[in-house]
């Protein structure tokens, strides 16, 4: 794998820093990385800190699905492990 290469994949997982908030706040509420919250838990978690209401908190998922830092199992959000 070449330089550029890595770069382009960092870029493609870079969230906004809104989303990054939403993960610190989603992690802390689930327990750390690995775990998990049901997904109407997680959208009350994020909509308890005044910054954010539901249309961000579930575009904020949709992005750190999208970009692999969270996965759906049923109803639940897991925060993908980073170790």
């Amino acid at each position: 794998m070449q330089a550029g290469e890595t770069l382009r994949m960092d870029e493609e997982r870079r969230i906004p820093p809104f989303a990054e908030d939403i993960l610190t706040v989603l992690t802390d509420a689930a327990g750390g990385t690995g775990e998990e919250l049901p997904r109407d838990e997680a959208i009350e978690v994020i909509t308890d800190n005044e910054r954010f209401d539901k249309a961000d908190a579930e575009a904020a998922v949709e992005s750190l699905q999208s970009r692999g830092y969270v996965y759906y199992v049923g109803e639940y959000i897991r925060i993908t492990p980073t170790d």
